[in-house]
């Protein structure tokens, strides 16, 4: 299993082969005034790189929008709408499906759209990021025609632009979801951190997708907060390393 040796190991790698290792830090689930903001928007600024926000449209609350406009540090993507299962119970959970139960989910992100760029303006970016990570290909196909620019999900993308969108992904899930919430533990969280820079370095998967760091704030324990901060501190130290923010990942010729 992987350690804090292994992950300055792979790093120096990079370093030693010339090339720069991205990094960028994708949060989901924002938008309720609950208290649990403001401790993320601290660590960030106290960790000193940009952070991107996943914002419900329905579930924004101003209390978080002005704590988000507070920070020029951190940028927001769009969450899907009202982050609500529209499949069937035949599937697993998906709010962006084809031909949702009733038949107004993209009329429902235009409206998502349009609060977001009104609350943040230019710190809003046109990038979807689906619910629990999933959305129907003929969803995906139609959201530049709604005016979206990128989309990120969970995984290696297998190409940086589908149906006239920037797709760049997030890769290191740190929260245990199988085992009810709370931190994954720390050997697990840098083995998919290492697993991903290595198959990127040796060109088993796209070299040029920034690794993605994904945390979800509602639902963090302390030891998600301190393994936040230890892996973001030894990354962004180390030469070798850029961690980048939404309008460099998501730049039309990324």
């Amino acid at each position: 299993m992987a350690d804090w040796d292994g992950l300055r190991r792979e790093l120096d790698l990079w370093e030693q082969g010339g090339r720069t290792a991205t990094f960028w830090w994708r949060d989901d689930d924002a938008g309720p005034d609950d208290g649990q903001l403001a401790g993320l928007l601290q660590l960030r600024r106290d960790l000193g790189v940009p952070l991107a926000l996943a914002v419900v449209p329905a579930w924004l609350e101003e209390g978080s929008a002005a704590l988000l406009r507070a920070d020029p540090g951190a940028s927001v993507l769009q969450h899907g709408y009202a982050h609500a299962n529209r499949a069937g119970p035949e599937r697993r959970k998906c709010e962006l499906v084809d031909a949702g139960a009733d038949g107004d989910l993209e009329d429902c992100l235009s409206k998502g759209q349009s609060l977001l760029a009104h609350a943040f303006g230019a710190r809003f970016h046109g990038v979807m990021v689906p619910p629990w990570n999933r959305i129907d290909p003929p969803v995906a196909a139609r959201l530049v025609a709604r005016g979206f620019t990128g989309l990120s999900t969970l995984g290696p993308r297998l190409s940086a632009h589908a149906h006239g969108l920037t797709l760049a992904n997030v890769h290191i899930d740190i929260v245990g979801w199988k085992s009810g919430g709370g931190f994954a533990g720390e050997e697990a969280v840098l083995e998919s951190a290492c697993v991903h820079l290595a198959r990127r370095r040796c060109g088993a998967v796209d070299a040029a997708e920034p690794t993605g760091l994904m945390t979800h704030h509602r639902v963090h324990d302390r030891a998600c907060n301190a393994f936040i901060a230890s892996f973001v501190t030894v990354t962004r130290d180390h030469p070798a390393v850029c961690w980048q923010d939404a309008g460099t990942v998501f730049a039309r010729d990324a």
